[in-house]
């Protein structure tokens, strides 16, 4: 999904379910329903790494799965990091062991839950004040090794975003005399997982490098080119769902056609189509009208249908489109699982994912926008 998500609309995807499931336009075949749009558990494989040598508190220990009486028990696990949430000065053996353990491809416990505690170190150690050298190094790194399941990887691409406004230049950008960086430091690596568009936190890079306030006009153009590449058929799911309602939110019109095929294609995707909609309603014109209200009568899309066509309709009066300028952006990335129960309809006129100021176990409101699974 605690650092604050890839969580707009998106998020009601991202990475993405409706609360209740209800039969759609019956003259419409249903193809694929939002409860397929979601990360799942992969198989912990049975390779092993070995742990690095680093001395840690019992908490931290117990947190990094060196005890063996709870190395497979995720809420023993889970209550030791409760118990050290709010301590902003953790030891340097605790974040050197938090720190290996995030890097540590081996774990007794279901891949699931050790996506939730590792999200959950990951927000620890960056309330750390101040942050600990290394963690952003850490995060990029588990991106470039591979060896990471989808969901865990997906944290470290919104804990990215949510820092790359606190990075040095020389992190952010790798710039020249930067330590040994992957090439072009926090963003190269964003951009480089927006480009995978197989993967689900394709999107999620897409909010990560959406975040960046110190953007270029070179890099705001290379943000649009890589949503629209994300927004097309074939990419995955849950990240072609992130791109649309990205592509709607930022104005990026060039959107328009592949949004308006998508919405007159024979199956039915109800989550795709509610972003489908939306993003009609930030950069369509009168013309798309007839095309969304199609979908009014069902209890899914009916929200997004009216909230799209109560925006065209006020565009037109006052003569001043906001299609292929930039809107006010709220990042809401739809990152990870996204569970029925945490949908909720936005200003969007449709799905989003849980509030970013969800409190997490770390305490207080999230700083950057990774929710909890």
């Amino acid at each position: 999904m605690t650092a604050c998500g890839t969580a707009l609309l998106i998020a009601a995807a991202v990475v993405v379910a409706l609360r209740e499931r209800q039969p759609s336009l019956p003259e419409v075949p249903e193809a694929q329903t939002p409860a397929e749009v979601r990360v799942k558990a992969v198989e912990r494989k049975t390779e092993t790494v070995e742990r690095e040598n680093v001395t840690a508190s019992d908490a931290v220990a117990i947190v990094c799965g060196m005890d063996e009486a709870t190395a497979d028990r995720y809420e023993a696990r889970n209550d030791a990091l409760r118990s050290i949430a709010r301590r902003r000065d953790l030891a340097k053996g605790d974040v050197d062991a938090l720190l290996a353990y995030l890097r540590a491809t081996d774990d007794a416990m279901r891949i699931e839950r050790v996506a939730a505690l590792k999200n959950d170190v990951m927000n620890l150690l960056r309330s750390q004040e101040p942050p600990p050298k290394g963690l952003a190094e850490t995060l990029m790194g588990i991106f470039e090794g591979g060896k990471h399941p989808p969901v865990v990887i997906d944290y470290c691409i919104q804990h990215l975003g949510a820092m790359v406004n606190e990075l040095d230049e020389s992190m952010r950008t790798g710039v020249r005399g930067a330590p040994a960086l992957p090439d072009g430091g926090v963003r190269g690596v964003l951009v480089k997982a927006a480009r995978e568009k197989t993967k689900p936190y394709a999107g999620t890079a897409l909010y990560s490098l959406a975040e960046d306030k110190r953007a270029t006009a070179a890099q705001e153009g290379e943000l649009k080119r890589l949503t629209l590449a994300l927004c097309k058929p074939g990419v995955n799911n849950v990240a072609r769902i992130a791109a649309i309602q990205l592509a709607g939110e930022r104005g990026f019109a060039d959107a328009l056609p592949i949004l308006r095929e998508t919405l007159s294609a024979p199956s039915r995707d109800a989550v795709l189509d509610t972003v489908c909609i939306g993003s009609i309603g930030h950069l369509g014109n009168a013309d798309d009208i007839a095309l969304i209200e199609r979908f009014k009568g069902d209890a899914r899309r009916s929200a997004a249908v009216d909230a799209a066509i109560k925006r065209i309709k006020g565009r037109e009066d006052i003569g001043t489109p906001t299609a292929g300028k930039e809107a006010s952006l709220t990042l809401r990335p739809l990152l990870r699982v996204f569970q029925p129960h945490e949908g909720h309809f936005n200003s969007f006129g449709g799905l989003g994912a849980a509030p970013p100021d969800k409190e997490n176990i770390v305490g207080g409101n999230n700083r950057g926008f990774a929710t909890r699974s």
